[in-house]
């Protein structure tokens, strides 16, 4: 699905990724973890083309990513969700989505309020479909952005910390929404969280950064074993 070879990128005198190279299977579901300021979100960057790597190569199904601007990368089935929940606040939960129908694949109105309902009701917010986004907890706007993301009709999603500042319940529920999106809509997930619990249990394998590099790429349990790993984490960093 998706290969990365020797991705670099560097600002200025600092390399932030440094010669990464890993693949994510079809209906993969791949964990990105690593201690503040490993280069985890810098990494998602480099693949969505909002920081183009400086040397090496990002493929997807065997077509080129590298060079092509982010709004032509979500073309090619490559979406993203974010930390901080970007939602359109001020419009309705429905119209969120849709504009992921619309703008990401390319759907008219009908066809993407058709898909908008489908997504949302997939993720269990279909009956807040005419509610305005304002009036949503903080899980729900992620369960919503989601939502936006499966209207773009993706084969490959990027999630980064999908689990801050949630309730173990309300990240339960997330952590399910994403195996089913994996697992029932054969998407690619790639995974960036801090909560090592959810993500150790819910991947089929976890690669680990440390300082721009990549230092163990293996199943949970291979990665909870490292030595590289654990010392990583006890030397701590600057995000």
């Amino acid at each position: 699905m998706l290969q990365a070879t020797g991705v670099t990128k560097s600002f200025g005198g600092l390399v932030a990724v440094d010669d990464v190279s890993f693949e994510v299977d079809d209906e993969e579901m791949v964990g990105l973890i690593g201690p503040n300021g490993a280069g985890k979100t810098t990494l998602f960057n480099t693949i969505t083309g909002v920081h183009p790597p400086s040397d090496g190569s990002i493929t997807l199904d065997g077509t080129e990513l590298t060079g092509r601007k982010p709004f032509e990368i979500a073309q090619r089935g490559v979406v993203r969700t974010f930390q901080t929940a970007r939602t359109f606040n001020e419009s309705t939960v429905l119209e969120n989505v849709e504009v992921g129908a619309v703008f990401g694949n390319g759907d008219d109105q009908d066809v993407a309020e058709e898909r908008a309902h489908e997504c949302l009701e997939f993720v269990g917010l279909d009956d807040q479909s005419d509610a305005e986004v304002s009036g949503l907890n903080l899980a729900d706007r992620k369960l919503l952005e989601l939502a936006r993301g499966l209207a773009t009709d993706p084969n490959f999603m990027l999630v980064d910390e999908i689990g801050s500042g949630l309730t173990p319940a309300e990240l339960n529920t997330l952590t399910d929404t994403l195996e089913r999106t994996c697992h029932e809509r054969g998407i690619s997930v790639f995974w960036i969280e801090h909560i090592m619990d959810a993500i150790m249990g819910s991947t089929d394998r976890i690669i680990v950064l440390n300082q721009g590099q990549k230092i163990a790429d293996g199943t949970p349990e291979e990665v909870q074993n490292n030595d590289r790993v654990t010392e990583a984490y006890l030397g701590g960093g600057d995000e």
